[in-house]
């Protein structure tokens, strides 16, 4: 009995049990905090839009731009250097536009170091300017393409709205392509 009045043991018996207590007080409300309304849930956001179709897009309208001028020095006819004229100044427009959408929706285009996938020997065999034509017209509906797929995926109002009016402009160049080829 003397053992369990001494000083130091008495101690030991009355902060083991407080020592119980507050633990057990702690982790209970670390749980009220963990259940309550100060969890804070993290949702998978999905983006605005897809970045790989922005690159398809803005290659295809760089192609497009390039492809013009090459039919532009190709050309003799007059009224196909207007409708050259007028696809490469459109597709500028939308060049400028686009850049000008990227910026404001902070999204970074790298510069693109693309092949226009003109094939020297083709030129040769058909008319040059017929050849360039034709890819000119695969690039305007490959950006038709990408902006169809801008419109129904992205959640951007500003891309959505570019989108239409964009691949408006493009439908009726490439329609107006389409007659002078058939030619």
């Amino acid at each position: 009995m003397n053992k369990l009045l001494n000083p130091p043991h008495l101690l030991y018996s009355l902060y083991f049990p407080l020592t119980v207590i507050c633990t057990l007080s702690c982790t209970q409300q670390e749980k009220e905090y963990t259940d309550s309304f100060y969890k804070m849930e993290y949702t998978k956001e999905d983006s605005t839009i897809d970045f790989n179709t922005v690159d398809c897009l803005n290659e295809s309208n760089q192609k497009a731009i390039e492809l013009s001028s090459i039919s532009l020095r190709l050309t003799k006819d007059l009224k196909t250097l207007h409708l050259l004229l007028k696809i490469k100044r459109d597709n500028k427009m939308i060049n400028s536009d686009f850049n000008k959408l990227t910026k404001k929706n902070l999204i970074i285009i790298p510069k693109l170091i693309y092949h226009l996938g003109i094939n020297d020997d083709s030129i040769v065999k058909e008319k040059p300017e017929l050849y360039v034509l034709k890819k000119l017209e695969t690039e305007i509906i490959n950006q038709i393409s990408s902006l169809d797929s801008i419109e129904k995926n992205t959640q951007n109002t500003d891309f959505k709205l570019f989108a239409i009016h964009s691949r408006e402009i493009l439908k009726d160049n490439n329609d107006a392509l389409k007659t002078l080829l058939s030619k």
